[in-house]
């Protein structure tokens, strides 16, 4: 805070003090940007001879923040009112996906028995899934990324059809399609039940003879749905999720131009929610980690443009954007220049809706109790405190002042 006269007053300085009592002044306010030289004569014709202001670096980042905030709110709600989470919905969901979790398992056990294959079982769960992603495209992707179970098989078929239901309502696909990718998601997988679990779950590097037993999986998933009512649009995930841009996948040694939409769309999602997570023969990947080696993947392994629509849909978001934290608590993306999967936040609310201090939180550090994104959510019922938009700037601008 510096005291100057009147007189060396400019346009564009912050007074955020009157050297004068508030009563004795015609100002409703004593915090104020000096926006043209009236405002100057104003100060003057009243008696007022010096002011106090903000920091010259602090007088840019108001500047930016007056002229900014509307821009920043309209990139928010553009981005929320296609990706928001609705809270309200959002633990619904989350008990929808647990519970539609131990119902593939059993599923799954089923077909590993030799037993009837629940078919109402599996349309039970792709109708649920459809439903709310239709209702809300970000809230079932974001609930694929809490991970509370160890089964991998069982889990990693939920997240896939997750992951492929979001992302196909983010590409604007319809809800026959949507639900035919739900369908297909859930049993991409259900031929390693099929697989002789040493195989299955061998830690170490399978043989050659191994390995093409456990591609096999594949084709005996194929025929065994085929056989239990499913029709071939039904499972494109199936019988491509392993196919590759460039011909090198299997069982067909498909290329790009020969591989279905939804085909591409089982690589990007199946890929991606593999190696995120732990096997037993490797350690998951974090994230960005995760998309930076897919990127590379891109145009050579999976398609490049179906892969960008997922990169959106999992998690980046531009400044501004109001998120849902894992600890229910709410903040604002501020800066994603570091890493656009582990943002710096400020949080402003805390896990029951309370305001609080707003405060600063870099969710790429580790820490004990780590608190990541997990999807936008819609502002427009949220009050948003002014310093949170004053923070946001002084973050993204401070840094760069001379």
């Amino acid at each position: 805070m510096q005291k100057v006269h009147v007189d060396d007053l400019k346009v564009g300085d912050y007074v955020i003090k009157l050297d004068a009592k508030w009563l004795d002044t015609p100002f409703i306010k004593h915090k104020f940007v000096i926006k043209d030289k009236n405002t100057i004569d104003k100060l003057k014709r009243n008696g007022i001879k010096h002011v106090y202001l903000e920091k010259k670096a602090n007088t840019v980042i108001r500047e930016a923040v007056e002229e900014r905030k509307e821009q920043i709110e309209e990139i928010a709600e553009k981005v929320t009112n296609d990706f928001n989470i609705d809270l309200d919905d959002y633990k619904t969901s989350k008990e929808i996906y647990q519970q539609s979790i131990s119902i593939v398992h059993n599923v799954m056990e089923d077909v590993r028995a030799g037993k009837l294959f629940n078919n109402g079982a599996v349309k039970h769960v792709a109708d649920k899934l459809v439903d709310l992603t239709l209702k809300n495209k970000g809230v079932m992707a974001s609930i694929a990324k809490l991970r509370s179970y160890d089964d991998y098989t069982f889990q990693h078929s939920m997240n896939v059809s997750v992951f492929a239901t979001s992302l196909a309502k983010h590409m604007g696909l319809g809800a026959n399609d949507i639900k035919t990718l739900a369908v297909s998601g859930l049993l991409h997988d259900v031929g390693k039940m099929l697989v002789p679990p040493k195989i299955l779950n061998k830690p170490g590097k399978l043989t050659e003879e191994e390995f093409k037993t456990m591609k096999d999986h594949v084709m005996l998933g194929y025929d065994y749905l085929l056989k239990n009512g499913f029709n071939k649009d039904q499972l494109s995930i199936v019988v491509e999720h392993h196919e590759r841009y460039d011909g090198s996948g299997y069982p067909k040694g498909l290329k790009d131009e020969e591989i279905t939409l939804f085909g591409k769309i089982g690589a990007v999602v199946d890929i991606y929610d593999a190696i995120t997570s732990n096997r037993v023969y490797h350690k998951r990947m974090e994230p960005p980690s995760a998309l930076k080696l897919m990127f590379k993947w891109a145009d050579s392994h999976i398609n490049k443009k179906v892969f960008e629509f997922f990169v959106a849909n999992v998690g980046i978001y531009p400044v501004g954007t109001v998120v849902l934290l894992n600890s229910n608590e709410l903040a604002m993306i501020a800066n994603v220049d570091k890493d656009p999967l582990k943002p710096v936040v400020i949080v402003f609310k805390n896990s029951k809706g309370a305001d609080i201090p707003p405060y600063l939180l870099d969710t790429s550090k580790k820490s004990i109790l780590q608190k990541n994104v997990i999807g936008p959510v819609n502002p427009s019922k949220i009050d948003i405190p002014a310093e949170v938009y004053t923070a946001i700037e002084d973050i993204n601008n401070t840094p760069n002042e001379k």
